[in-house]
């Protein structure tokens, strides 16, 4: 077993701490006896999965062992490209991390080069290595040449003298686009949901940074509104849905609602993708949600919605468990429509998606424009096909049908 070494700032260590520690007397017993885990030993291993050779936790947080009901995981996928993302991600959630990077052929060595820089050279490594559980992935027909051991790469000095190696690659010469690879991000979602040491997960993209503070203003929540009442569990399965935006490029991510609300005012801010995609993410009730008075600094329930009817095609990203169901790992980026089977499931299983009022997502700042759908129309057309003669026969035959629930 591999622990990435060296010395934690005090800081890093406290803040880590007092997200768990400052939980109200009594949560985490009341938690412990809801949610019926079990917590899972935290090891490194790798094993072949379908077409693809998965390196768990290859990076391991120093964070060591978990209890499965004492926090809250962010689940999320990556190639090196994105690790720009990791530490502005981390100041905000100060929590574990479960991040899967897809890394075929001569990709795999600017990634080890990519997670090095992270854990030795940004300022923000601290928060890396107590933190982030790195998982390594490609298909077994793409394979690195040479996989040495955590415990030999994670020894060598990272080049700290240049840039990131993370920043200003450019795309066309990656070894995933010279051999015309769709990128694998269901396989992604699935490998660092089931890595979770925790229970409940935020399984998410990782350019969406959350409000600060959400895990325990969460874990409060649960401990009030779930199990502190009673008889009044809820009949059906739920999820915490987080609202997502947009802000400008020259401006900072808003920390609350009452700043995401002047942003959205002037401008400086807009819900996420409404001109790309309305239908995947206005669902129920969205303006009242963004003109509501802020009454309390606590979490608490909105609205509640369902993905039917008039929101069939809503795609949102919830706070929920690694019980949930999986994502079709045959469904690529480039073919799109990637979370509509895992929504469909939700849907006929009857889920409440319990729309949180005072925390959200926002997207790295830099509003995105529609671009030319041209070039991913064939994996579309594919996608398309796949599920409509295939996948959409197995979902029924495995999760039944209900009245106004679509692929």
């Amino acid at each position: 077993m591999f622990r990435i070494s060296g010395l934690l700032s005090s800081l890093v260590v406290l803040t880590f701490v007092l997200e768990i520690s400052c939980l109200e007397n009594g949560t985490l017993a009341k938690l412990k006896k809801f949610v019926n885990c079990e917590s899972k030993a935290y090891k490194s291993s790798n094993a072949i999965y379908k077409d693809y050779w998965v390196l768990e936790n290859y990076v391991m947080a120093d964070h060591g062992d978990i209890p499965c009901y004492s926090n809250v995981t962010y689940t999320t996928h990556a190639d090196y490209t994105y690790l720009d993302n990791v530490v502005p991600l981390l100041e905000r959630w100060r929590s574990p991390l479960s991040l899967a990077i897809y890394a075929p052929g001569t990709d795999f060595e600017p990634t080890i080069h990519s997670i090095l820089y992270l854990l030795q050279c940004h300022p923000g490594h601290d928060l890396v290595r107590q933190l982030c559980s790195i998982h390594l992935y490609f298909d077994v027909e793409h394979l690195p040449q040479v996989v040495l051991p955590p415990e030999t790469t994670l020894r060598e000095p990272a080049n700290c003298s240049g840039p990131p190696p993370y920043e200003n690659v450019v795309k066309g010469n990656m070894y995933r686009s010279r051999n015309t690879l769709d990128y694998p991000v269901n396989m992604g979602r699935n490998v660092a949901r089931r890595a979770s040491l925790t229970h409940y997960v935020l399984a998410s993209d990782i350019e969406l940074y959350p409000t600060p503070g959400l895990v325990p203003d969460y874990m409060h929540f649960l401990g009030r509104q779930v199990i502190g009442i009673p008889g009044q569990q809820p009949t059906s399965p739920l999820v915490h849905v987080l609202r997502i935006f947009e802000v400008m490029a020259n401006v900072s991510v808003p920390n609350t609602k009452p700043e995401l609300q002047e942003m959205l005012k002037s401008g400086e801010a807009v819900p996420f993708h409404m001109d790309i995609c309305e239908a995947c993410h206005r669902g129920p009730n969205l303006e009242e949600w963004i003109n509501a008075s802020v009454v309390s600094k606590e979490l608490n329930v909105f609205n509640v919605g369902h993905r039917s009817e008039n929101n069939n095609n809503w795609e949102p990203i919830f706070l929920g468990t690694v019980e949930d169901p999986p994502y079709d790992e045959r469904l690529t980026w480039e073919g799109q429509r990637d979370k509509m089977t895992q929504a469909y499931a939700m849907c006929v299983l009857d889920y409440e998606f319990h729309i949180l009022d005072n925390a959200f997502l926002v997207h790295k700042p830099g509003i995105k424009q529609p671009g030319n759908r041209k070039e991913i129309f064939p994996q579309a057309r594919r996608t398309n096909g796949l599920i409509d003669k295939k996948i959409s026969r197995e979902m029924r035959m495995m999760y039944g049908s209900r009245n106004g629930c679509v692929i």
